[in-house]
């Protein structure tokens, strides 16, 4: 009995022996990323939230641009899917904007010598990047009366500017 416990130890030993374990790779190899599968026709809108350039302290309402961008893209049927999954995306639209309330008296002003008209300015910055590449595909700046409008109107250019003269 001891000599088949003896044999069974040198075989497994002998087996383990002949097992080369497994090599770790070097600490300076680079490892490949997996690839991502992005859709085509997609867009990923980063969300940002607009500054307030008027005196008065929270005077202008703060709001999400990028929500505006969503709605404005979706309303003006721009042939694109807004997705929420950036990795996803083939674009990716950026944006910086600031809203600026005039004061009551310049709105007092406006009412007695126009009668009435717009009391906020809303600038906005918008880039499209392509994802893969990091190149800036599309650029718009837009200055309006609110972001409703400045968002329609980056919506409708990004459709007849750069979607329609991009399709072959």
């Amino acid at each position: 009995m001891r000599r088949v416990l003896i044999v069974i130890a040198a075989l497994v030993g002998a087996a383990a022996y002949g097992q080369e374990a497994p090599v770790a790779p070097p600490p300076d190899a680079q490892i490949a990323p997996a690839p991502v599968s992005r859709i085509p026709g997609t867009v990923y809108v980063a969300s940002d939230e607009t500054v307030d350039s008027s005196n008065a302290k929270d005077k202008a309402k703060h709001l999400d641009f990028g929500v505006s961008l969503r709605a404005a893209l979706i309303k003006k049927e721009v042939p694109v899917k807004v997705v929420t999954d950036p990795a996803k995306a083939e674009l990716l639209i950026k944006s910086s904007s600031s809203h600026r309330e005039d004061t009551t008296g310049t709105k007092i002003a406006k009412i007695a010598f126009f009668g009435g008209g717009g009391f906020g300015h809303f600038e906005g910055s918008i880039e499209v990047i392509d994802n893969e590449s990091s190149a800036v595909v599309f650029a718009y700046n837009v200055k309006k009366g609110d972001y409703q409008s400045a968002a329609e109107a980056f919506a409708k250019h990004f459709k007849n500017d750069y979607l329609a003269k991009k399709k072959p």
